[in-house]
């Protein structure tokens, strides 16, 4: 049974060779709620393979996407340990609301309910949550989300009884006036449909579960990889049938001039058949998607591979190259009004990156140690929590998040750490995106932030 709704001659780049990359961490001697609580990050990354050489010759980016690769997507993964003395449900409430509505529905008294001791063969054992799976927008749409989801949860499942997911809208419409209770209704039932596709069965409030005792799971996984090898196959079989591309088209206009303050990660190069241009001589970017590039090449990237308009591709790219680490870029978003929505969000991930992916635990401990960080500038829809209702990131980092508009809220981060009213338990952060997001960071900035973490984990 494929899930793939998009042709395979869509794919940016070969599926079968992505990576899924584990990570987590912990104090030594774990604190609060570390020994209930476990978070893993998958990041799902395209390399650049080794033995191809690209078009025009490989550059010192290429040799970062060999090394480290570009993350695709990323799934996020919680592991809600049992036996350990602590209440469960409190755990998982002081972590999102997300989580809470899990556990209220499994748990009863700090122990498994009846309901859930029922559905399951042996009810005895941690629970895994599968809270999140994001791909990129060019990797969407080919049943690629249950097939890495079930390869996360093989891995990640040892010692689980069961695992948990609660199907909800992962992003919004460009028009938010146009999701109905019907609109949510369906989005829920083609998610849910997904993660049946991998073993998980209804269960109560929204929630599905997956035994992890069964046979069912382990065979739907093995049809899903044999989703992916055929999806290889016949993007393979498109290569084939596809024309030499020559080695410039003079057609095409010259890319923006390159900018140094903002930028994004290396464009992947997973797939051999495509042109790969060289990239202006400066250092890649760190893989962890804050820092600032000598050029948009992930933009340059989707704008060269997308279906979006030539006006709306020159557009994005002219205003992008307009971008500083302290422009206004609420001021740049509005010459983003008329293009095609795909190519807004792609821009947003272009120029800031969701307060998710900032260890900000350093800094709300000591924010003397903020240094060039305090004047990272800052955007979200509800920073002040003068509004009812959570504060979330722009663009597509959260199925929460907001477009700019000119009620887009901006401060700089140390005025955000000020704000205590937005830590507290039941602020308005998000727990998706944490509530905000932030410009990309300068080199200066990016290289303080790396040497407080490895200070801080030292």
């Amino acid at each position: 049974m494929s899930l793939a709704r998009r042709p395979a001659g869509e794919l940016p780049g070969d599926p079968a060779q992505l990576r899924l990359v584990y990570s987590h961490g912990h104090p030594a001697v774990p604190y609060e709620d570390e020994d209930t609580l476990e978070h893993w990050h998958v990041s799902i990354r395209a390399y650049h393979d080794e033995e191809e050489e690209c078009a025009g010759g490989c550059t010192d980016a290429c040799q970062q996407l060999i090394a480290d690769g570009s993350e695709v997507g990323y799934l996020r993964l919680w592991r809600l340990r049992d036996y350990i003395g602590a209440d469960r449900w409190m755990v998982a409430d002081a972590q999102s609301g997300d989580l809470e509505s899990i556990a209220s529905a499994v748990l009863e008294d700090g122990e498994y309910s009846a309901a859930f001791q029922e559905a399951i063969d042996c009810p005895v054992g941690d629970l895994l949550i599968l809270d999140r799976v994001f791909l990129t927008r060019p990797w969407r749409g080919f049943g690629l989300g249950p097939v890495f989801a079930a390869e996360a949860i093989r891995r990640l499942s040892g010692g689980c009884c069961a695992v948990a997911a609660e199907p909800g809208m992962a992003e919004w419409p460009d028009n938010r006036d146009e999701v109905s209770d019907a609109y949510r209704a369906s989005a829920k039932a083609k998610i849910a449909a997904l993660w049946e596709s991998i073993g998980f069965q209804a269960f109560h409030g929204g929630v599905q579960l997956l035994d992890t005792s069964l046979q069912e799971p382990i065979d739907l996984h093995r049809a899903r990889r044999k989703d992916l090898e055929d999806l290889s196959a016949a993007y393979q079989a498109h290569l084939d049938r596809q024309p030499a591309r020559p080695e410039l088209d003079t057609a095409s206009p010259a890319p923006p001039a390159p900018f140094t303050p903002v930028g994004t990660r290396q464009s992947p190069a997973a797939a051999p058949a495509i042109r790969h241009e060289p990239a202006p001589a400066a250092a890649a970017e760190p893989s962890d998607g804050l820092a600032a590039a000598a050029s948009l090449s992930d933009l340059q990237w989707e704008c060269e591979f997308s279906g979006w308009s030539h006006s709306d591709r020159a557009t994005a790219l002219a205003v992008a190259a307009q971008a500083t680490h302290d422009t206004d870029l609420r001021q740049l978003a509005a010459q983003l009004k008329h293009v095609h929505y795909g190519l807004r969000d792609a821009w947003i991930s272009a120029v800031v990156f969701p307060g998710s992916r900032f260890d900000l635990y350093p800094f709300r401990g000591n924010p003397a140690v903020l240094g060039p960080l305090a004047d990272v500038w800052v955007y979200g829809c509800n920073l002040n929590g003068r509004s009812q209702g959570r504060s979330h990131a722009v663009g597509p980092g959260c199925r929460h998040g907001r477009p700019f508009t000119p009620n887009t809220e901006r401060m700089t981060l140390a005025h955000l750490l000020d704000l205590s009213s937005f830590w507290e338990w039941n602020g308005p952060s998000c727990s998706f995106c944490h509530g905000w997001s932030g410009q990309r960071l300068a080199p200066d900035q990016h290289a303080h932030y790396l040497t407080v973490l490895a200070d801080h984990r030292h």
